[in-house]
């Protein structure tokens, strides 16, 4: 798996409008996680939780509104929009958002039937400083 956070390249910021590469095929938009036509949900839920890892350990952001409406399948990965209203991981209400994120997610997952980590489990595999970059996916297993 990329271990990079995949999000559209932006090109243009103009009065609070960003203009980003289109994701998609034949001009076909990438569908939302929501209505992705996928198999097999586990390899998801995982690249989903290293997702928002990343996020905070790397880019030190919580994405704060983080769902299946804001998540696109494309290429056989998990890409990240609408980031403008994440904060910043020192936020006064970061861990509170981070911790909404996790729940809201989880719950996502868990309608596909699978068997999910607790929230505590997914809050603490983001926060926790002594998993090395290298070993993030081998943690999950």
């Amino acid at each position: 798996m990329n271990d990079s956070i995949k999000v559209p390249t932006p090109h243009i910021l103009k009065n609070n409008i960003i203009v980003m590469d289109f994701l998609g095929e034949n001009s076909i938009p990438a569908p939302r996680l929501r209505d992705a036509n996928i198999d097999d949900w586990r390899p998801i839920y995982d690249q989903t939780l290293l997702l928002i890892r990343r996020l905070y350990q790397r880019s030190k952001l919580v994405h704060a509104d983080l769902s299946e409406y804001n998540l696109l399948w494309h290429r056989n990965e998990i890409w990240i929009i609408d980031v403008s209203q994440s904060v910043e991981h020192d936020h006064p209400m970061a861990l509170d958002f981070l911790r909404r994120d996790c729940s809201i997610m989880n719950d996502f997952f868990d309608k596909k039937k699978l068997n999910v980590l607790g929230i505590q489990q997914v809050f603490n595999f983001t926060t926790d400083i002594s998993i090395a970059e290298d070993d993030e996916e081998t943690v999950l297993q």
